[in-house]
């Protein structure tokens, strides 16, 4: 699924829940919290020498759902399922917050 993605994949998915199974730990459920395409450099120059923009996706978990940077699948009702790396930010008010950066 990751193979063509973009950040328009994403985007409209920002408040919505994903099913998160690590290769080690505890499945969970994390919420997308943000879709942000790379700030360096434009949207243009990217697409002439790549096949799309880098963007980042930040997920929220309960505080509880601390796993170690790992691929994981994830699990969401439009999107299906796919892997994605994933890098843990620690915690915040809203919880813990794990990070993928797609390239």
């Amino acid at each position: 699924m990751l193979g063509g993605a973009t950040s328009a994949t994403f985007a409209p998915h920002v408040g919505e829940r994903f099913e998160v199974a690590p290769a080690e730990g505890e499945p969970f459920t994390a919420v997308l919290s943000s879709c942000e395409e790379t700030p360096y450099g434009s949207p243009q120059e990217w697409r002439r020498s790549a096949s799309r923009v880098p963007f980042s996706l930040v997920f929220h978990a309960d505080a509880s759902c601390v796993i170690a940077q790992q691929t994981c699948s994830l699990r969401h009702g439009a999107l299906g399922g796919f892997d994605l790396f994933l890098v843990p930010l620690g915690p915040d008010e809203r919880g813990m917050r794990y990070e993928a950066v797609i390239s």
